[in-house]
């Protein structure tokens, strides 16, 4: 598990290399789902060392019924597997 910083990004470094990028998942954990807005992740890059992840979060505009996306900020747990060939 990896945790955001400040501008809603997170960096895995894998333990050990793979041998080409390998296929990552990742789920956001909602900090507060108790609000209605809802977090969600993207994948920004992957490597054969690491992978970078960015969370958003859904605000909601009055009246125009939308869910813009901001960057979630610093704290969200976010859980990441891989699966690839190791070097």
């Amino acid at each position: 598990m990896v945790t955001t910083a400040s501008d809603g990004r997170a960096t895995w470094v894998y333990a050990r290399p793979f041998t080409q990028p390998p296929v990552v998942s990742a789920l956001a954990v909602d900090p507060d789902f108790s609000d209605n807005r809802a977090v969600f992740v993207t994948l920004e890059t992957v490597t054969a060392t690491q992978a970078t992840v960015r969370v958003w979060q859904t605000q909601a505009l009055l009246g125009l019924g939308v869910l813009p996306a901001i960057p979630a900020g610093a704290g969200v747990k976010v859980h990441m597997t891989s699966t690839g060939t190791l070097t």
